[in-house]
């Protein structure tokens, strides 16, 4: 199973974090690696930025102290997150995980959007 974040965001930056799949039947195992981005590192999440989006997706520490327009932009929880202000085009955030058929899944994550305009959207797939 694939889960995968769609952004465009041509006026501001949408801020992700804390994205969580969890089966109901054994809530205490997280199944996304890397979830809260606290390793600093986009792996095991996979980056793809086919239309050479500018203001691309990367990964931010609280530290960096992001600041847009007068929002700053600060994880969740724990010191990082992914930040993502893809301009002209949409790029994807990704990563896959194991599942079983007939199991029900909780899927949850923290996003923020302090931009404006019409070229703004955030789009969740779930791939099975």
């Amino acid at each position: 199973t694939r889960i995968t974040f769609a952004f465009r965001e041509d006026i501001g930056y949408f801020a992700l974090d804390t994205v969580s799949v969890r089966s109901i039947t054994n809530p205490t195992v997280e199944l996304i690696s890397n979830n809260d981005f606290e390793t600093g590192a986009i792996s095991p999440w996979t980056y793809c930025n086919p239309g050479g989006a500018t203001a691309a997706g990367t990964i931010k520490a609280n530290s960096n102290n992001f600041n847009i327009w007068g929002y700053l932009y600060r994880a969740q929880s724990g010191t990082r997150f992914y930040i993502d202000g893809a301009v002209g085009d949409a790029d994807y955030l990704s990563q896959m995980f194991s599942t079983t058929i007939g199991t029900t899944y909780n899927i949850s994550y923290w996003l923020v959007n302090m931009g404006s305009g019409t070229r703004s959207s955030a789009d969740v797939i779930i791939s099975i």
